[in-house]
């Protein structure tokens, strides 16, 4: 099982717009606020998507199309 960890503000390298448009089209991969290109690692699933870059993953989490929280994995 993952263990999930809180995370603060300066660790998330997606903003939450980008998070949003690319769990409506996964054809919009986002940009790494750190690195200014496309993440390395990009999922989705029916409650979620996942971004990983320079070693940090992140899990976006929606109800009914709507974020819900983010948590650093």
């Amino acid at each position: 099982m993952i263990e999930l960890k809180r995370q603060s503000d300066d660790d998330q390298f997606i903003s939450t717009e980008a998070a949003e448009q690319y769990y409506l089209n996964t054809e919009i991969i986002p940009k790494c606020s750190v690195c200014e290109i496309e993440v390395a690692y990009h999922e989705k699933e029916d409650a979620w998507a996942e971004f990983a870059c320079h070693g940090n993953i992140l899990r976006f989490y929606f109800v009914d199309g709507h974020l819900a929280r983010v948590e650093e994995l």
